[in-house]
């Protein structure tokens, strides 16, 4: 699966075929194929076509909303902190230092371990929101997914997919003898097809850092690590990212108090509002209910959240605080970055009370809080 989004319908993602506003969007709503990864919204003769810009607006609207399963913590002020302390820090790194750039959906979950990782590195960057219907933001890329990630060491490098990205600036921060280039270039993209038939780009070695024998051993001192490391952030990938729409549109219930969150914060006309909160949720109710399927989940979803909240609890063990030992490792990035786009809903509290996953979770909180120093000069290699 591919580590990136497209459109604000991450995991529940909409293949739209739009084709009038009014009631035959809604109909289209509810007959909507979803995917496992985020698709562009501006694709298909809706995005071709010359509909009126009333009708556009409340449909683009609804759906950039409906399939945005963490879109509801997004004027959450723990975000809003993070983005302070991005650029805090943006005035402790010398002349020269690398500058980031991350094109994103707040909400998204690849977008959120992008952040995880670089705020944990206490690697300044700067954020521009985009727009999921237009996607005005990215039309310099031919590449229509989000993360994007624009670093600047000398040369403007683009940066695709989640774990490419963690990937690649891990290994720049750690070695300085390869440039970013240089890196970037042994992830190369490959055109592959899904099981659904469908052609998608992957990226190669994406869960390895490009390091040379004495970078490793610095890193990884126990081999076993590193191999713990990529199997676990594969897992975050592959099946967790998978558990967090049909646990948060499990109900019409949960549905409803999601989008009536978002439009009550939110700024909207009286008809967008009205048009995102209820056919938002009934379209995602559903989609809900086809994403269990397709991923083969239990009836009851959360057994699936709880489980996988357990195994990652057990993978850890008793006898560390984090996978990564004493400090987070990128298998630990990548999980708290999926989870916390559940923060503020049901699901998020009822794994926290029906799992032991909760002291992991406020270690990792922490340690991403006190992330107040650079500390990519910590992982320079001692020679």
């Amino acid at each position: 699966m591919a580590a990136a989004c497209s459109g604000w319908r991450c995991l529940g993602l909409l293949p739209w075929r739009l084709r009038a506003a009014g009631q035959a969007a809604a109909v289209g709503l509810l007959r909507a194929q979803s995917r496992g990864y985020c698709i562009p919204f501006g694709t298909g003769r809706y995005a071709r076509g010359r509909a009126r810009k009333g009708s556009r607006m409340l449909v683009g609207a609804a759906f950039a909303l409906g399939g945005t399963f963490g879109l509801f913590q997004t004027l959450q002020d723990p975000l809003k902190a993070q983005e302070h302390l991005a650029e805090q820090q943006a005035a402790k790194l010398p002349a020269g230092s690398l500058q980031l750039t991350l094109y994103q959906y707040k909400t998204c979950p690849f977008c959120s371990k992008v952040r995880a990782f670089l705020d944990y590195h206490g690697v300044p960057y700067e954020i521009v929101e985009v727009n999921p219907v237009m996607r005005k933001e990215i039309k310099f890329s031919s590449y229509r997914k989000v993360p994007i990630l624009l670093a600047n060491a000398g040369n403007t490098v683009q940066l695709n997919d989640s774990s490419v990205i963690i990937s690649a600036i891990k290994t720049y921060l750690i070695s300085r003898k390869k440039s970013l280039e240089e890196i970037v270039s042994f992830y190369p993209p490959m055109k592959a097809v899904n099981e659904r038939g469908k052609e998608v780009t992957e990226y190669g070695n994406k869960y390895w850092l490009m390091l040379d024998e004495m970078e490793t051993q610095h890193v990884y001192p126990i081999k076993e690590t590193r191999v713990e490391e990529m199997k676990w952030r594969k897992w975050a990938d592959d099946w967790l990212v998978h558990l967090i729409s049909p646990n948060v549109y499990r109900t019409p219930r949960e549905a409803l108090a999601s989008f009536n969150y978002i439009v009550h914060e939110g700024k909207f006309g009286t008809v967008e509002g009205f048009f995102a909160k209820y056919m938002g949720a009934v379209a995602m109710f559903f989609i809900s209910k086809r994403l269990k399927s397709r991923h083969h989940l239990q009836d009851n979803v959360r057994e699936d959240l709880y489980k996988a909240a357990n195994d990652w609890v057990k993978a850890i063990g008793k006898h560390r605080p984090f996978m990564g030992g004493s400090q987070p490792n990128l298998a630990d990035l990548a999980v708290y970055g999926v989870l916390r786009v559940m923060e503020g809903l049901e699901a998020y509290d009822d794994m926290m009370t029906h799992t032991k996953i909760q002291p992991w979770y406020h270690r990792m909180e922490k340690a991403i809080g006190e992330a107040e120093v650079p500390n990519w000069q910590l992982l320079q290699p001692p020679y």
